[in-house]
């Protein structure tokens, strides 16, 4: 097994642990509105040092994702694909400046960068459902984008709603999904043209 192919699978690791604390940051919301029961925050916006181990497990994710699959897919697929982890990386970088800044002007780089991901995962889910470019699971890119448009452009807003939650969660769940896609991949695959 070469260097690369393990930077591609740690960084699927490290994907997938930035998602999961990425759920975890609201299952004090989630215990209360789909239980009923209260529940203390398990990383609260003092955790600087674990939501800046999250955000840059995000980030060598992001990486590892652009880096494993553009060399084997079209342009339209690398443009998407440059879309999806640029806008993740900004995201990432707007989360952690938005939470040691504590400037709502620092939320422009969360919302900017949702939107660039967002776009950029939902045209590359598009094409893979056209022509497969991941092993397995070809409907996941496309799923999680809605799920990420509807739960942050439609549900989202001052007050946070047991529907925000669930596509939330459903979005994030997806990127795990992506990260474990990503740490499953084989070292060689079939070029892929667009």
């Amino acid at each position: 097994m070469n260097l690369n192919h393990k930077f591609y699978q740690w960084g699927g690791i490290a994907f997938m642990l930035g998602n999961v604390l990425f759920v975890v940051n609201k299952i004090d919301e989630m215990s209360r509105h789909f239980f009923g029961r209260p529940m203390p925050d398990v990383i609260s916006g003092d955790d600087i040092l674990l939501i800046l181990i999250g955000q840059i497990g995000l980030i060598i994710g992001y990486v590892a994702f652009y880096k494993f699959y553009t060399p084997r897919v079209g342009r339209q697929a690398k443009i998407a694909l440059t879309l999806f982890c640029v806008g993740g990386i900004i995201l990432a970088i707007g989360h952690v400046a938005f939470m040691s800044a504590q400037t709502d002007f620092m939320f422009v780089f969360v919302f900017i960068g949702l939107l660039i991901l967002l776009i950029g995962l939902i045209w590359f889910g598009v094409l893979n459902l056209r022509q497969p470019m991941m092993n397995g699971w070809r409907w996941l890119p496309l799923a999680t984008g809605l799920m990420g448009l509807i739960g942050f452009f439609f549900f989202s807003g001052a007050e946070i709603t047991a529907n925000f939650l669930a596509f939330r969660t459903l979005f994030a769940l997806g990127l795990i999904g992506l990260g474990f896609t990503l740490w499953s991949e084989k070292s060689v695959q079939t070029e892929f043209a667009q």
